[in-house]
């Protein structure tokens, strides 16, 4: 039974792993843009 599970969390895990990485990258860079457009007319 558990090797049953390891061959079926391993291919989700490898898919997730760069899935979530993305998801992170796209958050922050989202989230850093808003930051960027929101504090760069306040240094004026």
């Amino acid at each position: 039974m558990a090797l049953h599970t390891s061959k079926v969390v391993y291919p989700v895990h490898q898919f997730l792993v760069p899935y979530l990485f993305e998801l992170r990258l796209l958050l922050t860079s989202k989230y850093m843009s808003h930051a960027y457009i929101v504090c760069h007319p306040l240094k004026i």
